[in-house]
């Protein structure tokens, strides 16, 4: 980021923080944000991780290393037109200097403040083949259980990175190397889970609602929207959360058993008043099979345990239990009729 853009960070970060912010000057400033970050994945991953290392550290490092770096950038706030850092004024200067620090520290680890890398970090992806599961040790020792259809991307410097950040499409089950200084950051769909070390579950699968269920530790998700973030839900075991696409929400529950949310990595389906389209989604992933319906059976619930089971033992639970008729034509299930009970 160029000193102009930290800037505007520090200006919207100080803006969030105060409680006599107006939603419109915090909106205004997202904007501005988002604008920047527009189009340019190096930017919106430069802003994604400033901001999440604010919510993670907002404290000053001990060792000091972020000073020299930010002289430059002190110079021009301490020089700017009284107007432009009114803002800033009023914010209290313990938190300002976290937030300044936190965020130097991220970008000038090794006093390489303000300069592009010059070499793209590599990225590597895993993904896990229709039928099959995955198992992916991480170069940091983090552990990744991928489900069947799904893939996972990381950098090869996961290991040294001050953010472990990597990205998921479909559904895993994490156990995270702890490490207190260097957060764990996944990116799925529409939201970021944020963690130091902790073993969670994550679905989300492309169209349907994401959700992360905790098993041990304690985690924080949060929207992502054009790179900003939203203010976090924090997880604890048998705790999970769900992000409504239609309504922009995320929403906290309890669950009995966390442990119900990996059954997929032994090969069991469990259902508890699952939606039918959430059903068949699950089927065709674990077998690698396409289903085909005449109608809709968005109204349509099933509560169902299948054990590592035959596709045709779990067809016929679902004829029985809806009335319909079937037929099975190579990778292709062909769904006929059907009401809901």
């Amino acid at each position: 980021m160029d000193q102009e853009t930290w800037k505007l960070v520090l200006e919207y970060l100080a803006v969030k923080e105060n409680p006599n912010s107006s939603n419109a000057e915090i909106k205004r400033l997202e904007q501005k944000l988002s604008d920047w970050a527009a189009n340019d994945p190096d930017r919106k991953e430069q802003l994604e991780e400033a901001l999440l290392l604010w919510e993670d550290t907002a404290q000053l490092p001990d060792d000091g290393s972020w000073e020299e770096s930010f002289a430059n950038i002190k110079q021009q706030l301490d020089a700017a037109p009284a107007k432009k850092l009114k803002i800033v004024r009023w914010w209290p200067a313990a938190i300002a200097a976290a937030c300044i620090g936190a965020l130097i520290f991220f970008v000038t680890g090794d006093k390489k403040t303000l300069i592009a890398p010059q070499n793209a970090i590599a990225w590597t992806t895993k993904t896990a083949a229709p039928g099959k599961i995955v198992d992916v040790m991480l170069p940091d020792s983090s552990e990744i259980w991928l489900n069947s259809g799904s893939s996972i991307s990381f950098p090869q410097n996961l290991k040294h990175a001050d953010i472990r950040t990597v990205k998921l499409s479909g559904e895993a089950f994490f156990k995270v190397k702890r490490d207190p200084t260097h957060p764990f950051v996944v990116k799925s769909q529409n939201i970021q889970t944020r963690v130091l070390g902790t073993s969670f579950n994550i679905r989300a699968w492309k169209g349907y609602n994401p959700q992360v269920t905790v098993l041990t530790g304690k985690v924080a998700v949060s929207r992502d929207s054009a790179g900003v973030q939203s203010a976090a839900v924090h997880l604890l075991p048998n705790q999970k959360v769900v992000y409504d696409i239609k309504s922009v929400r995320l929403m906290r529950e309890d669950v009995e058993e966390a442990k119900v949310s990996i059954d997929w990595r032994t090969g069991k389906m469990n259902f508890d008043r699952t939606p039918m389209e959430e059903v068949f989604q699950t089927i065709s992933h674990k077998y690698a099979v396409k289903i085909v319906t005449d109608q809709s059976f968005k109204s349509c619930q099933l509560t169902a345990k299948f054990d590592n089971v035959e596709i045709s033992e779990v067809m016929k639970t679902i004829s029985l239990t809806f009335d319909i008729h079937y037929t099975i034509n190579k990778q292709t299930i062909y769904i006929k009729g059907g009401k809901c009970n």
